[in-house]
């Protein structure tokens, strides 16, 4: 796992980057399900700041994994032909797509129907950077990675974590109670089921993968050893932040347990990464 270490700039970009992502999904379900007054969507509004940030600190790590923040721009002039380059592009649209979002609807210049329309938009963007953040990963050269598994693991975590900080946002607003009585608690707990469900295959699919591996140097066997206790770390936090999500949807102590799902779900897909990139195994030379 001392591998793993070294990418912590990344294991903190693909960790908050698609979490704070999936939150806008919990709210365009919010938004399409459930009748708001006007102060609970300025309320909405104005908490929607929380997911925001996380993405933004997400992206803001990442910088960190460059030698020289100046060479940021250059990473756009492979769009097309490198995953890498494909991911920062679909990452900006929706950053831009999320601000002016969250700016419209802070200067309330959002009507009912537009704001509908452009938080679903925000939501599918959302999604599309989710996979498009694993399929980065997928390459020839490291065979531990280059599965269908690395992007699944991601739009589940995107899922799982957005409904858990989707809910928090809602809570928190105090418009939780009102969204509750219609159709987002069945919606939101199918989703954060099937995340949960991707999150988790994903994740030890590719444990699964990488120990029926080998190069002629390591063996994928003695990779996933080492990085067992730390798998088994990330799917308990997984599991118990989806609980701590349902017990939130069910009303109960809204705030303090979508906090907690918040928090337990952050942790898990943050030791995921770490797996993940503990597992890295390169097709190897002889």
């Amino acid at each position: 796992m001392e591998a793993a270490f070294a990418e912590l700039p990344l294991a903190l970009f693909t960790t908050l980057a698609p979490i704070g992502a999936g939150a806008f999904v919990a709210l365009a379900i919010a938004l399409l399900t459930t009748p708001f007054s006007d102060e609970q969507l300025k309320r909405i509004d104005r908490m929607t700041l929380i997911p925001l940030v996380v993405v933004i600190m997400g992206f803001a790590a990442s910088f960190f994994h460059l030698a020289s923040p100046l060479h940021a721009p250059g990473v756009f002039a492979g769009v097309g032909g490198s995953p890498l380059s494909n991911e920062i592009l679909v990452g900006a649209i929706f950053t831009v797509l999320a601000v002016v979002y969250v700016v419209c609807a802070l200067t309330g210049r959002l009507s009912g129907g537009a704001r509908k329309v452009l938080v679903v938009v925000v939501a599918a963007s959302a999604l599309v950077f989710a996979c498009f953040t694993g399929l980065a990963y997928v390459m020839e050269t490291i065979a531990s990675w280059n599965s269908p598994l690395s992007p699944v693991q991601i739009v589940g975590f995107a899922l799982a974590g957005g409904i858990a900080l989707g809910t928090l946002v809602l809570a928190l607003s105090g418009a939780l109670p009102t969204a509750l009585q219609g159709a987002y608690r069945q919606a939101a707990l199918i989703v954060v089921v099937a995340g949960a469900v991707l999150a988790l295959v994903g994740l030890c699919g590719q444990a699964a993968l990488v120990g029926s591996l080998a190069n002629p140097h390591v063996a994928g066997a003695d990779l996933v050893a080492a990085a067992m206790p730390w798998l088994a770390g990330a799917v308990v936090c997984l599991v118990l932040g989806c609980a701590a999500t349902v017990v939130a949807l069910r009303g109960r102590s809204a705030v303090v347990a979508a906090v907690s799902a918040s928090t337990l779900v952050v942790v898990g897909v943050f030791v995921a990464r770490l797996v993940f990139y503990g597992l890295q195994l390169s097709v190897g030379l002889a």
